[in-house]
């Protein structure tokens, strides 16, 4: 590791920004060279976790029927509409994290700003939505295997899923 207290002993006290930044960018190096992991995300990896997370399983099974129902331009429409109501809802909590912030999420959000009862109903919806995410997720999957190979039994597939779970 290195020693800042001798770097700063050296200098007396009179560290300029330029003589931190060689500090800084040494520590890093030492971090990359003992551990073998560089702590920082350039701007693709940033936008590659942000496509991630927002492409979900959903995306690709429940769409099928709209796309054969409404077409190309009625998704684009419904969600480029649900984007915006996400988009307040993130600014909503974002604004009230940074005014109180408060360990715990959404749930203790809500219930420092309106009600302990409802942050109690939010958390238990969340738990359930949660719960069942998992069937969801194991059908998805089924729905998926099935269209590609016919010969996959669903009860395999079911305890497998159940077995990584687990």
């Amino acid at each position: 590791m290195m020693d800042f207290s001798a770097t700063v002993e050296k200098k007396q006290g009179h560290t300029t920004e330029p003589d931190l930044q060689v500090d800084l960018q040494a520590a890093n190096q030492n971090i990359l060279d003992t551990q073998g992991l560089r702590r920082t995300l350039n701007n693709r990896q940033a936008q590659l976790l942000a496509i991630g997370g927002s492409i979900g399983t959903g995306l690709f099974v429940s769409i099928g029927n709209g796309l054969a129902a409404g077409g190309p331009g009625s998704l684009l429409i419904a969600f480029t509409f649900y984007s915006l109501i996400i988009a307040c809802v993130n600014n909503c909590i974002a604004e009230m994290t940074v005014y109180h912030p408060v360990s715990g999420g959404f749930i203790r959000l809500a219930g420092k700003w309106v009600d302990d009862a409802l942050g109690f109903m939010v958390g238990w919806n969340f738990f359930f939505y949660e719960a069942l995410m998992i069937p969801f997720e194991i059908t998805a999957l089924n729905l998926v295997l099935s269209y590609w190979r016919d010969d996959i039994p669903i009860a395999a597939v079911c305890a497998v899923c159940i077995v990584l779970y687990a």
